[in-house]
């Protein structure tokens, strides 16, 4: 049996019992077929990663007991990711696949060619619980409610941060970026049919914004999203 995570959002310590039921019951219960004796590591940020053994396993619930602490490599996750929404599929690929990598948070952005502007986020929260369970992290990245694009650009004003928006255009590829990883970056990711003329000529204007391109392929968003965290976070030790 694969290596079983499972998040937990209580406070973690050895030869505390931890009961667990809800959706997590079933995923140990009836997707993994767990019994007795179980080992399920149980993690959060706080806290750390610990070992935990099943002790009980009833109808509608389970308890765990752990009993070690193991040493866990945390990851940087610095970087921040501006995103205008795809349709759902791509959607759900783009925070799946971008939490994988290692990401900060998500800050969905309503733009001109925004095609998906109702996001369910705690279905998202879902997504990105279990991408960060399969990939070995321990942070849990927050998702924002849907920002206009006026209010995004006009936040940023008042943040010690950077904002590097991808941008076919551009004249400056990935090599070039002057990129300070003491502060705080975010990765702006434009909609399918890309940023209006009249966003593009706001976002070029602004000091704290720098275009840069991914090449001269058109990209769909989902794919220019973890192409770009792929390169920045390669930017970190």
């Amino acid at each position: 049996m694969s290596k079983i995570r499972l998040f937990c959002d209580e406070s973690l310590e050895e030869k505390k019992e931890i009961h667990i039921d809800g959706d997590n019951f079933h995923y140990l219960s009836n997707v993994m077929r767990c019994n007795i004796g179980t080992t399920i590591f149980l993690f959060n940020e706080k806290d750390g990663e610990f070992e935990s053994k099943i002790l009980k396993k009833m109808k509608k619930n389970i308890i765990l007991i752990i009993y070690k602490r193991i040493q866990y490599q945390k990851l940087k996750n610095t970087f921040h990711l501006a995103f205008c929404a795809p349709k759902s599929n791509k959607l759900d690929t783009l925070i799946q696949k971008c939490t994988e990598i290692g990401v900060n948070s998500f800050i969905p952005v309503i733009s001109d060619h925004t095609e998906n502007r109702k996001l369910n986020i705690n279905r998202l929260k879902k997504i990105i619980k279990e991408a960060v369970e399969q990939s070995n992290q321990i942070h849990i990245p927050d998702i924002y409610k849907p920002i206009s694009f006026k209010n995004f650009v006009n936040n940023i004003e008042e943040k010690d941060c950077m904002v590097f928006f991808a941008d076919i255009q551009s004249n400056i590829s990935f090599p070039k970026l002057k990129i300070d990883n003491t502060n705080s970056n975010i990765i702006f990711i434009g909609p399918e049919g890309d940023f209006s003329v009249n966003e593009l000529n706001i976002l070029r204007k602004k000091n704290k914004f720098v275009s840069f391109t991914l090449g001269k392929r058109i990209l769909r968003s989902e794919t220019a999203a973890i192409s770009s965290l792929v390169l920045f976070n390669s930017t970190q030790d």
